[in-house]
This record gives C-alpha cells, sequence and structure tokens, in this order.
C-alpha cells in the first residue's frame, strides 16, 4: 500500500518538479533530465526501481510548456501519470516508449477536463 502511494506521488512530485525548474527559465529537456537524476538518486536510496521509472516519467509531463498549463492541471496530470503508472506496472514491459505515452495520456485527458469543464487551464 505504501508503495502504491509513493508510485502515485512520484509521478505528481515529477511532474510538478520539471515545471517549476522550467519556470525559472530552463529548457524543458534540462528540467526533465536534473528531476529524473534526482528520481534515480532517491529510486536507488530507497531501492525501488518503479519510484525511479514514475518520477522520470512525471518529468515528462512536467515538460508540457508554460504557455499552455497550469500549476494546477501539471499536479492533476502528475497524479494521472502516476495512477497510470501502477496500473500499467506489468504492461508492455520490455517495450520502449512506455513513459512517454503514460506522459501524453495524462497530460491530453487533464486538458479535455479542464476544456470539458471550461476551466482555464
Amino acid at each position: 500500500m505504501l508503495t502504491t502511494i509513493f508510485i502515485i506521488l512520484g509521478g505528481c512530485l515529477g511532474a510538478i518538479g520539471t515545471y517549476q525548474l522550467q519556470k525559472t527559465g530552463l529548457s524543458p529537456v534540462i528540467a526533465s533530465c536534473i528531476v529524473g537524476l534526482a528520481g534515480a538518486f532517491i529510486g536507488y536510496l530507497l531501492k525501488n526501481e518503479d519510484l525511479s521509472m514514475v518520477i522520470f516519467a512525471g518529468s515528462f509531463v512536467g515538460m508540457t510548456t508554460v504557455a499552455i498549463a497550469s500549476t494546477p492541471l501539471i499536479l492533476i496530470a502528475g497524479l494521472a501519470c502516476g495512477t497510470l503508472y501502477w496500473a500499467s506496472t506489468h504492461v508492455f514491459d520490455g517495450y520502449g516508449g512506455k513513459l512517454g505515452a503514460l506522459a501524453f495520456i495524462s497530460v491530453a485527458i487533464v486538458l479535455l477536463l479542464f476544456s470539458l469543464v471550461n476551466s482555464k487551464v
């Protein structure tokens, strides 16, 4: 149960971390690299490879441009990414692109929900 919570919150942490670094003026790629490196270190210390992976997936969510996203959108999309990662733990193992696909699906779903509610993104 605790591992599940860490995984879901890891997606959120990666997304918010990258987004905030991006808002300071770093490029999305550099911000994602920094968060991915920090995630790898955290996963290594806690001996949890899934945590490293979901933080890195969340960092892809955080690469969404600040011109179209807001902190609440990134926060919710990060939670969605963590949840989707947890739900798909044993799906598509060994195939490339899983983390990026999860990030894209998370952001797309949250953008759709925000637009349906007519809320400012």
